[in-house]
Parts: C-alpha cells; sequence; structure tokens
C-alpha cells in the first residue's frame, strides 16, 4: 500500500491559502451568474430561489475565507498599551456569543503590557467560542491580574474530567462538523507570536476547566 509522504506544515498551510483563493475566486464568479439571473427571472419563488443561492455561496466563500487565515502566519504589530485595556477588549469579543455568562474579576492596577490588539482580541475570542460550544450551563469566570506578569484566567465549569494535554497542538484532530481542529492551534500560535504564552488544565477541585493566558509586562515608562 503506498503511503503519503510527511509533507512539512507550512507547506500544507500554503497548499490551503492558495486552494480557498481559487474557491472564493470561482465562488464569486457564480455568485456574479447568480446576480444576472437574478435580474432576468420574474417568476418570484425563482427569484427567491436564486437569493437563497446567492445567500449559501457568500457563507460558503466566507468560511473558506475563515479557513484560509487559520493557516497564515501571526506577524503582530505591537504596541505598549494599558493590560486592563486588553482585559476590556477580550469583554467585547463577548457580544456575538448568545447564552454564555461570564463574570469578569478585574484586580489590575496601572500594568502595561505590549502587544498587537488586534490579533489578541481573535485569539481571545476564540477562547469564547470554544467555551460556548462546549459549555455545559452555569457562568464562567474571568480573572484579570498583573503581579510580576499579566495574567488571564477563564474557569467553565464542566460535568466530567476533561484531558487537555494536547490542546492547541494536535491540528485537523476535530471530529465536530465544520470545525478543523484548528481553533486553539491558532490561539497558540497567536499568543507566543505575542511574547506570551497560553495553557489549559482541568481543575478538580472546583470541577472546571481552566484557561490561563500570560503576558510578560511592559517596563514602566
Amino acid at each position: 500500500m503506498t503511503k503519503f509522504p510527511d509533507v512539512a506544515w507550512v507547506r500544507v498551510g500554503g497548499f490551503v491559502r492558495q486552494h480557498t483563493h481559487d474557491l472564493r475566486n470561482e465562488l464569486n464568479g457564480l455568485d456574479l451568474e447568480a446576480a444576472l439571473l437574478a435580474d432576468i427571472v420574474t417568476d418570484p419563488e425563482a427569484r427567491a430561489s436564486v437569493d437563497r443561492m446567492r445567500v449559501e455561496i457568500r457563507k460558503i466563500a466566507a468560511n473558506l475565507r475563515t479557513l484560509s487565515t487559520r493557516f497564515a502566519e501571526v506577524r503582530p504589530s505591537r504596541m505598549v498599551i494599558p493590560a486592563r485595556e486588553l482585559f476590556l477588549i477580550w469583554q467585547d469579543q463577548l457580544t456575538a456569543l448568545e447564552g454564555l455568562e461570564v463574570d469578569w474579576i478585574d484586580q489590575l492596577g496601572e500594568e502595561q503590557v505590549n502587544v498587537d490588539p488586534t490579533t489578541v482580541a481573535q485569539a481571545l475570542r476564540e477562547i469564547l467560542v470554544n467555551a460556548h460550544a462546549f459549555r455545559v450551563g452555569g457562568k464562567l469566570r474571568a480573572v484579570a491580574q498583573g503581579n510580576g506578569s499579566l495574567v488571564f484566567e477563564l474557569h467553565e465549569p464542566k460535568t466530567d474530567t476533561i484531558d487537555p494535554a494536547r490542546w492547541g497542538r494536535s491540528p485537523l484532530d476535530s471530529t465536530r462538523h465544520g470545525c478543523y481542529g484548528l481553533g486553539l492551534c491558532t490561539v497558540l500560535q497567536t499568543i507566543e507570536a505575542n511574547e506570551g504564552s497560553v495553557s489549559w488544565r482541568f481543575a478538580a477541585e472546583e470541577k472546571s476547566l481552566v484557561t490561563t493566558v500570560t503576558f510578560p509586562l511592559a517596563a514602566a515608562r
């Protein structure tokens, strides 16, 4: 039996980005053809059908764009900002996640961090998205502290024991529909590109999954 050779991850990423780019171009062409068809068709049911087709075409294109970004190299543009501002940015990511309740606990002072707010915000949002996808009920707790380094912790109630030992390091390891096991890998890559670290552990004493994101503090100016 012929076996596929091992391929470097960077080459896999390059292939995915190019392939999804090509597919999006073809979908754009279909969307334009559907727009032309919508101008020609007069039957109301047919027009409604064409409109639904265009919605699905755009949804597929958006999903491909999202997949492509999972394989893009993170190149942060870092700046010094108050640690509390980064905590508020994280809170803002909760807006679109209906049904997820978080108790935000701010224990920060005047600490500052040197990060790219945009890429870090994306990573922090992915942590909340993952919590939303696997929530079992109950309010989450997010704590921000600044003793020696900036530490964000998210405590998620769980009904069963979880082993997160390989989380963030096993890409493409997912059986959920529409998922590729890339979310937490992207979180890890993004946080580390900003000179931070991220880890997951199961706290048996409180039956919760604890996600910890840490950044070094910026030197006082």
